[in-house]
């Protein structure tokens, strides 16, 4: 009730005066400027070709729309911000980003307090949109510590800003795009950032963060394997193996790292724990990651939230200019063994990206790895070479 009284006392000016609607470029705002209403959108097409493993079958060449995405944001009065998304990529539509945010400041910080389902924060890359991070992965350290509920989750956050920091707290429910693997799982989350360093200069990143989750007295089993070549061979996959009668999970982790220029370099390293009512699970992972502006520009690191963002070229190529050019590295482990039939993994990858526009960037990732099975059609150790590309579209 509260949130909707807001909602009306925020458009009441606007149905005094005239409601009508103008374009000013990139989105409809009401005369008065109460109400706004900008179009987003999101499309990622992907393509992977994998060789070099011992398995043949591992040996997959693929391509999928990975998302596509449709939605609106805006405003009403000063201080409250909607979104709604829906996602048409897979066999049926999922809602993804889709809350209300009151957005103010008190004692001096920029504060937000969010109701609905939003991405959780967990590290520097899991925390990140898409459209930002530099490889089309997010890295494993956001692919293996993470709840059963998923990336998103119905519930209520809350942020808080300072100059050279932010905390940001949620208590989640189920993700509605994840459904088919976790139902009525409670996670209550934390994260915080701080920029020791900070100026035009260069910025110093450091960062905790983790989460608990109560799992349902009817979950017979917890299993996530993590993929480890692309999200479309999911024949190379580092497993966890099938955990009996789970009844809760945790997961932290931390973030140290900075940017300098057109440099910058982030570490990150977190631990899973899950508890059965008979054992004691972890699983450690690190993920180091670097790259290059060569054009120029800034890193696409965001100090006040302490995440990955979208950037824009200095000379798009609308405009007779090369865009801008990325070039990255990574190398990452993660190690599940501690599970009685948990495997292995590392990987060596390098990435180019080419933003030609703000809203149009082109992804090249190539990738070495290695996994360790000790069960199943792939045990034993296998390595291979993975290569994938991505033209994405985000406005």
């Amino acid at each position: 009730m509260a949130w909707a009284a807001a909602l009306a006392v925020c458009a009441a000016p606007a149905a005094a005066s005239d409601v009508g609607f103008h374009w000013d470029g990139r989105q409809f705002v009401t005369a008065d400027g109460g109400f706004s209403l900008r179009p987003k959108g999101r499309l990622l097409l992907d393509a992977s070709t994998t060789d070099g493993s011992a398995f043949a079958a591992r040996n997959v060449v693929g391509d999928e729309i990975r998302a596509l995405r449709l939605g609106v944001e805006g405003m009403v009065g000063e201080h409250l911000f909607y979104t709604a998304e829906g996602d048409f990529a897979g066999d049926k539509a999922i809602l993804r980003g889709t809350y209300v945010a009151w957005r103010d400041r008190w004692a001096g910080k920029d504060v937000e307090l969010v109701l609905g389902n939003r991405l959780s924060e967990r590290g520097l890359d899991g925390s990140s949109s898409s459209d930002g991070t530099p490889f089309l992965e997010r890295n494993a350290v956001a692919l293996a510590v993470i709840p059963l509920k998923g990336f998103y989750g119905w519930g209520g956050i809350a942020k808080v800003y300072g100059g050279d920091w932010h905390v940001t707290t949620q208590v989640a429910g189920d993700d509605p795009g994840n459904l088919g693997v976790a139902k009525d799982v409670t996670t209550y989350l934390v994260r915080a950032h701080w920029n020791p360093v900070k100026s035009s200069a260069g910025v110093v990143h450091l960062g905790a963060w983790g989460f608990y989750e109560d799992f349902p007295p009817d979950l017979s089993s917890h299993s996530r394997n993590t993929p480890w070549a692309g999200h479309i061979n999911k024949e190379v996959q580092v497993p966890i193996g099938m955990l009996t009668d789970p009844v809760y999970g945790a997961g932290y982790g931390v973030e140290l790292g900075g940017a300098r220029g057109p440099v910058w370099g982030f570490f990150e390293a977190g631990r899973r724990v899950i508890d059965t009512r008979t054992d004691h699970v972890t699983a450690e992972v690190t993920a180091w990651t670097a790259g290059w502006m060569i054009t120029g520009e800034n890193p696409a690191y965001s100090s006040r939230g302490g995440t990955f963002v979208k950037i824009g070229p200095r000379s798009p190529v609308s405009k007779g200019g090369p865009g801008a050019w990325e070039v990255a590295v990574r190398y990452q482990t993660l190690d599940n063994t501690d599970a009685p039939l948990g495997g292995k993994g590392q990987e060596a990858e390098v990435g180019v990206n080419w933003r030609l526009e703000d809203w149009l960037r082109l992804m090249i990732n190539l990738s070495h790895w290695e996994v360790t099975h000790r069960t199943g059609k792939y045990i034993g150790v296998d390595d291979g070479d993975s290569l994938a590309g991505r033209l994405q579209i985000a406005f």
